[in-house]
């Protein structure tokens, strides 16, 4: 299967395209810039935008199977500044998409997002509409253009990412409820992000995912 990464330089977007090559996925990272990824017969790196430059986006998704989003925010809260970007992505990306008959699409998303903001705990709404309210609106608005498009969607709720190494342990289910535990390592979402791909049970479906 051909995948095209988005956001692939970033720390999750690494585990992704490192997960789908050890699957023996064709990858194609979309990147501003090549970074830290190294070389391997089956990735190719496609510089670009995706808020920026919809064309080159859309170029650059000719003739693949599927999307997987790495992108995220820079949350303040975290010491990092930038502009809100998921809504503008997930818009252009769709756009591309129906452009190029690509079909499929695979979306992690923050828990408190969307749907699954009915189930969050009453800390995690607070935070959700004051102190990092301007990135949940971003994240509300990617959301609902995905789950509006007519794409064969999935969308993956997580917790707090970390660095820690892969398990066996992770946990992903359809039910709305608080992942239990809230950590989980980035290498355990990249799994699942690649193995969702060509699983029709997911296809249209949220879905929550727990650490070990």
């Amino acid at each position: 299967m051909r995948i095209f990464v988005a956001g692939a330089n970033g720390r999750l977007g690494r585990a992704v395209v490192a997960q789908a090559l050890a699957e023996g996925h064709q990858v194609t990272a979309f990147v501003r810039n090549a970074g830290t990824l190294s070389g391997h017969p089956a990735l190719s790196i496609s510089l670009g935008s995706v808020t920026e430059r919809p064309d080159v986006v859309s170029r650059a998704l000719e003739g693949h199977d599927a999307v997987l989003s790495a992108l995220g925010n820079p949350l303040w809260l975290k010491g990092l500044r930038g502009p809100a970007i998921l809504a503008d992505a997930m818009a252009n990306l769709i756009a591309a998409m129906r452009a190029t008959e690509v079909p499929r699409l695979v979306l992690p998303v923050a828990w408190g997002t969307g749907l699954s903001r009915t189930a969050a705990s009453p800390l995690v709404r607070l935070v959700a509409a004051t102190l990092i309210r301007r990135d949940f609106r971003d994240f509300d608005a990617a959301e609902h253009l995905v789950t509006a498009s007519d794409l064969r969607w999935t969308i993956a709720y997580f917790g707090a990412l970390t660095d820690a190494a892969p398990t066996t342990g992770w946990a992903a289910s359809t039910q709305i409820r608080t992942p239990k535990p809230l950590a989980i390592a980035r290498a355990d979402v990249a799994r699942f992000l690649v193995s969702s791909v060509d699983d029709e049970a997911l296809v249209r479906q949220h879905v929550v995912l727990s650490g070990a």
